[in-house]
């Protein structure tokens, strides 16, 4: 799989942590060393460079700040002393504005607010606006702290803004807010939280924080339209305890395009006696704004299918072609798609028609994850469908599913097949029940009645377990998920394809490709997990430097798969200190606060040392 950064689109330049440049300021931002205190800005003022914030930069009401484009805004990482009303309410170095600031970067150059050092929530305390009007953000980038911004009578106007990795994204109280084509993520509290407002939050991506948007009292009348929310980890949208009133809350995608499903995500009156309703319908079938893209070619027999239809599922427990795809497309005359999607993890999935007969694709790296601002591609290698599975009483009355494994028609002898239940699929470890096919290229599995995915892989190293590297086999069992009936037999065929290249090789993790070295000098590993005396499966691991084992990690691995793999880019060779989190479903890198390790290891020669990374369960604990 090749990655690529999309230089035309402003959330990618809006997402990327800016290099440091040459300070340049006009207004003086920093305070003495010591006891933190208040700098006030009592004229119209210019910010640009670095500006390093140590204490309260205090904006009065005659004056504008104005930031220009490629500014970074240091705040110090510092607690102040709790002294009654000497820090006007805050708790570290921050902004309070009387007065406005207008802050506007470009595409190619953002205006940064964030904290000295590894930022992390709440490293530094907030810009905090009360009876201001006038303020403009545009392509700013907003992390670390613990209310980016924090509002009381104020007008704001937000628009393609990124917040992230704060406590909340933004606190907003009796304010008319304007948020339009920004970014709310890894805010580990809320995205987005106001009361008593009328605010208007458009065409914005909400994802992977604690609550995507909680809406605290009275808030009536705000528009909220054309919005991605979804894959947060509590709710996507939360009515708090005093909002007494309904909320229209239509016309957004909550991750998938069912109405059931989406109110599943959102905490109303329906939960709680005395809350107001989330009036949800219509909800829209697909994600109005994307920031990322999936794309690459579909062949059979490394020739291009024209006309193919290719889909993107968040999950395949309906089924390898559901019913709820995030995102569609068909391939053009020379096999190529493209497949807008906001960030996440996906399956890709295509089938066509053509003159050899029903074609069908599923590759091997599967589910692929795209982040903010990326494109990955993928290749997409065709195999001619199978029969529909067969059904006759099972010998015993034991219930089995017999899989036989081919490749263009031939059996294929030494073949692991396995099965795995749809809402937790495993294709890289041993599944549900695994078996490894004989001469005849078929293996019976017996398995308690129900549904599985089938698939199958042949690794040229004779392993049964892990990623299939170039030149192995891989397939799935389109009819997926096969339904096994008590006491009767089925029997299936899946047609693999030989992994090489973009067409299943890059795509579905060749092993040689992820220990070189990328052209930025980032080295692609992969490892194991192993907690107690069980693989990881389920968590992530986080990489730090170490002696910077706080705040946001280096690099963050894939999900451990049910065989304890995973893979990893790091920055480069050297020492590294490995701690394991367990993930959240459905959120993109999600993982919960307990971590365990460290784990102390070393990049070299393209590899991982120790290669087993083994995590002491905690006590009275299975998994962290």
């Amino acid at each position: 799989m090749r990655r690529e950064r999309v230089t035309a689109a402003a959330l990618l330049l809006l997402a990327i942590l800016l290099p440091a440049g040459c300070a340049s300021t006009h207004g003086v931002a920093e305070v003495p060393a010591g006891a933190p205190g208040i700098t006030y800005i009592e004229t119209d003022t210019t910010w640009s460079g670095d500006v390093p914030v140590a204490g309260i930069v205090h904006i009065r009401k005659s004056a504008t700040l104005t930031i220009l484009p490629g500014t970074r805004v240091l705040f110090a990482r510092r607690t102040f002393p709790r002294v009654a009303d000497s820090h006007e309410g805050f708790v570290g170095p921050g902004i309070r504005v009387e007065g406005r600031i207008v802050a506007a970067g470009t595409e190619e150059n953002p205006v940064l607010f964030t904290s000295e050092g590894t930022p992390a929530p709440g490293s530094w305390d907030k810009i905090l606006f009360t009876f201001s009007e006038g303020n403009r953000f545009d392509r700013c980038v907003f992390e670390g702290a613990r209310y980016a911004f924090h509002s009381h009578f104020s007008g704001i106007e937000v628009r393609n803004c990124v917040f992230r990795d704060n406590e909340e994204g933004v606190r907003l109280g009796t304010s008319r807010v304007r948020i339009e084509d920004s970014v709310f993520t890894r805010n580990i509290v809320r995205g987005i939280n106001f009361r008593e407002c009328r605010n208007t939050i458009r065409r914005n991506l909400v994802y992977g924080n604690g609550d995507g948007i909680f809406l605290h009292s009275k808030t009536e009348g705000s528009i909220l339209r054309e919005n991605a929310i979804y894959g947060n980890r509590h709710y996507n949208l939360r009515l708090g305890d005093l909002h007494a009133g309904d909320v229209d809350v239509s016309g957004n995608w909550w991750g998938t395009g069912d109405e059931e499903a989406a109110r599943r995500t959102i905490h109303d009156g329906s939960s709680t006696p005395g809350v107001g309703a989330a009036r949800v319908a219509p909800v829209l079938s697909a994600p109005p704004v994307t920031g990322a893209e999936i794309r690459g070619v579909f062949a059979a027999r490394m020739l291009p299918v024209a006309g193919a239809h290719v889909r993107a599922y968040v999950s395949i427990a309906g089924g390898f072609w559901g019913k709820d795809p995030v995102a569609a497309a068909r391939t053009d005359d020379s096999g190529l798609f493209r497949l807008p999607v906001p960030p996440g993890r996906y399956f890709v999935v295509a089938k066509a028609e053509s003159a050899a007969g029903s074609l069908f694709a599923f590759p091997g790296k599967n589910p692929v994850s795209v982040e903010l601002g990326e494109t990955i591609e993928v290749g997409l290698p065709a195999v001619t469908v199978p029969a529909a599975p067969s059904l006759r009483p099972a010998a015993a009355s034991r219930s089995s599913i017999t899989i036989r494994a081919t490749l263009d028609g031939a059996p294929v002898p030494g073949a692991t097949v396995q099965a795995s239940r749809p809402d937790r699929p495993d294709f890289r470890g041993p599944g549900d029940a695994s078996a490894v096919t004989g001469a005849g290229g078929s293996a019976t599995l017996y398995l308690p009645p129900g549904k599985y995915l089938l698939s199958a892989k042949k690794r040229p190293s004779g392993a049964s377990l892990g990623m299939v590297e170039e030149g192995g086999l891989f397939g799935v069992y389109p009819f997926s998920p096969v339904d096994l009936p008590a006491g009767r037999s089925v029997t299936v065929e899946i047609s693999m394809f030989e992994k090489r290249g973009l067409l299943g090789g890059a795509a579905g993790g060749d092993a040689s490709a992820a220990r070189d070295t990328e052209r930025d000098g980032s080295v692609r590993v992969e490892g194991t997990a192993i907690l107690g005396d069980l693989p990881a499966e389920g968590c992530i691991v986080f990489f730090y430097r170490p002696a910077e084992t706080i705040g946001r990690p280096l690099a963050r691995s894939s999900v451990v798969s049910g065989s304890g793999a995973f893979t990893v880019t790091l920055p480069c060779p050297g020492e590294y200190a490995a701690f394991l989190r367990k993930a959240i479903r459905g959120i993109p890198g999600g993982a919960e606060e307990e971590r365990l390790g460290p784990i102390p290891l070393r990049i070299e020669g393209g590899r991982i040392v120790p290669p087993t990374l083994r995590f002491p369960a905690p006590e009275g604990k299975v998994r962290p």
